[in-house]
């Protein structure tokens, strides 16, 4: 397979993930809108400090598992998780 084919599959490939990842954090945030509502009428503070260490701790896990970035991870759920409050409040 010559070198332009095998770069169209790798990056087809990239988009296709790329837009999981897109459809996914839609998804996540429909529930995190749906929490916040839930959290409201129970009048239940949106950080959950608990919550978050647990997350944090068992994805640092799985992206060391994954030979993902630790830092990186961190990261990318720190800004998921400030998007997420923003919701929820």
């Amino acid at each position: 397979m010559e070198y332009n084919e095998l770069l169209d599959i790798y990056r087809n490939q990239i988009d296709t993930l790329d837009k999981e990842i897109i459809y996914l954090l839609g998804r996540r945030f429909k529930i995190v809108n749906e929490i916040g509502k839930l959290k409201k009428e129970n009048n239940i503070e949106a950080f959950q400090k608990d919550r978050w260490e647990q997350l944090m701790k068992e994805n640092l896990e799985m992206a060391q598992e994954c030979e993902v970035s630790q830092e990186l991870v961190k990261e990318i759920w720190d800004m998921i998780h400030e998007k997420s409050l923003e919701i929820e409040i």
